[in-house]
C-alpha cells in the first residue's frame, strides 16, 4: 500500500479526535467522507506528517514521516486553503514552494516547467495569483502539491467554490494523476462530486472509520439497498410493486421510488412489471448513494446527541 495507517490515535492536549483508525490505500482516487467533526481534518494531518499520533503509525510507501523527515517529499498536500501568496506571480509562488522543499536549482527549474506545463499554467506565469479565478489557482495548487513528485496526494474539500466546469477538469486531472499510478486521497461534502471521483469511499463518523467500500456497497451495508428507482408508468406501479415485494415512496411527477439490492434486481422487477402491462415511461436511478450513506451518518450521529 502506497498509504497506510495503523491502529491511529490522536487528539489536541486532552482531547482525543481520532480512535483505532487503520486504513490502507494503493494507486486510485478515494474520498473520505464524514459530517463536520468527524475528524477529517485531523487525519488528513496525521497523514501528512503534521500532527504526530499519540498511538500508532503512518506509513508512506513504507516509510515513516513521522520519524523520516525526508519521507514529507513522498506527500502532497493540499490544504482547504490555498497557501499561495496573492502578490506574487504564478511562477514566483511555485518556485517559492519548490525552494521551501530544498530542491536543487537544476531540478527545480526542471519541476517548475514540468509540473506547469501538465496544468496549462504557462499563459498565467506572470499573473499574480490574487487575479487567478477558483479554479485557476486550484490548477496553481495542484501544480504546487506535484513539484516533489510525491506518491500520495491529499487534498482536503479540492473542489469547493468552483463551478462545475472547473469541477470537471479537475476530476479530469485527478483521474489523470490516479492513472500514473499515485495514490489520491480527497475529503468533499460535494455528494455528486464525490460519487463521481470515488474508486471507493472511506466513511469517518466520531474519529473511527466506520465503512469503507463503493457507494453502491456502502448504501446496501448502510442504508440496506444499494439502488433506489424512479420509476414513472402509464398506470400507478405501486400496487403491482406491493405484489413483487417492494414498499415503494411517493416521488416528483407522479414517479414513485423503490429501493433494489442490486443490477439483477433491478432487471427482474422491471421485466417483472413490463409483464403486468403497466405501461413503463421511466426506470432511472433516483439521487446519490453517497447522499443517502452521509444523511444516515448524520442522522445516527443526531439521534446519540
Amino acid at each position: 500500500m502506497a498509504l497506510s495507517a495503523e491502529g491511529v490515535h490522536a487528539g489536541y492536549r486532552k482531547r482525543a479526535v481520532l480512535h483505532d483508525v487503520s486504513l490502507g490505500l494503493g494507486p486510485g482516487v478515494h474520498v473520505l467522507l464524514g459530517p463536520n467533526g468527524a475528524g477529517k481534518t485531523t487525519l488528513f494531518r496525521v497523514l501528512a506528517g503534521v500532527v504526530a499520533p499519540t498511538a500508532g503509525r503512518v506509513l508512506i510507501t513504507g516509510r515513516d514521516p513521522h520519524r523520516d523527515p525526508a519521507a514529507k517529499r513522498l506527500i502532497g498536500v493540499a490544504a482547504h486553503r490555498s497557501a499561495l501568496s496573492p502578490q506574487l506571480t504564478v511562477r514566483g509562488n511555485l518556485d517559492y514552494w519548490a525552494r521551501v522543499l530544498d530542491l536543487p536549482a537544476p531540478l527545480r527549474r526542471e519541476r517548475l516547467t514540468e509540473v506547469m506545463g501538465t496544468f496549462h499554467l504557462e499563459e498565467l506565469a506572470d499573473r499574480p495569483a490574487g487575479t487567478l479565478s477558483r479554479g485557476q489557482t486550484q490548477r496553481v495548487v495542484l501544480a504546487k502539491v506535484l513539484l516533489s513528485d510525491p506518491a500520495v496526494l491529499l487534498l482536503d474539500e479540492p473542489t469547493t467554490g468552483m463551478d462545475p466546469a472547473a469541477t470537471a477538469e479537475l476530476r479530469t486531472r485527478l483521474r489523470a494523476l490516479a492513472d500514473e499510478g499515485r495514490t489520491v486521497l480527497a475529503s468533499t461534502h460535494d455528494m455528486n462530486e464525490a460519487q463521481a471521483l470515488a474508486d471507493d469511499v472511506t466513511l469517518l463518523k466520531s474519529g473511527r472509520i466506520v465503512g469503507r467500500g463503493t457507494p453502491a456497497e456502502l448504501r446496501a451495508r448502510m442504508v440496506g439497498s444499494a439502488v433506489r428507482l424512479r420509476i414513472r408508468a402509464r398506470l400507478d406501479p405501486a400496487e403491482a410493486l406491493r405484489r413483487l415485494g417492494h414498499e415503494p415512496l411517493p416521488g416528483r411527477d407522479g414517479a414513485v421510488l423503490v429501493d433494489v439490492a442490486d443490477e439483477s434486481e433491478t432487471e427482474t422487477l422491471i421485466a417483472e412489471l413490463a409483464r403486468q402491462d403497466i405501461g413503463l415511461r421511466e426506470v432511472a436511478v433516483a439521487g446519490n448513494a453517497l447522499e443517502d450513506v452521509f444523511l444516515h451518518l448524520k442522522d445516527q450521529r443526531q439521534e446519540r446527541l
